[in-house]
């Protein structure tokens, strides 16, 4: 296995509220697995509400991992409350299986890049 190297991951865990009141602490957190990391997942799965500055920290992350060639992905069991509040923004969500689904289907409803 010479010449192939390891990627790092981290994983960064919102749990309780992510809100306008704790999202640049939230932003700073994903920065740094960012720096760190050249694999970001975000688990979910302990989120128990969430307002449009979850949404926007969540395509923040995704550009950022397109500039900077990382991977972002969302990861853990997607809670009702989610599900609901995507729902209501537009961002439909009765298809999605997988946590990835959910990451490319925001980004490319809010984008409008099918790519994504």
């Amino acid at each position: 296995m010479a010449g192939q190297t390891k990627k790092s991951a981290t994983t960064v865990v919102w749990d309780d509220t992510v809100s306008i009141d704790n999202a640049q602490k939230k932003k700073q957190e994903l920065l740094k697995a960012f720096n760190s990391s050249e694999v970001i997942l975000l688990d979910i799965s302990k989120l128990d509400d969430l307002d449009v500055s979850a949404v926007q920290l969540i395509l923040a992350a995704e550009k950022e991992a397109i500039l900077t060639k990382k991977k972002f992905k969302i990861i853990g069991e997607i809670s009702h409350n989610f599900v609901d509040f995507f729902c209501r923004i537009g961002i439909p969500m009765d298809d999605l299986t997988t946590t990835e689904e959910l990451t490319s289907e925001i980004f490319e409803t809010v984008t409008g890049d099918e790519d994504a």
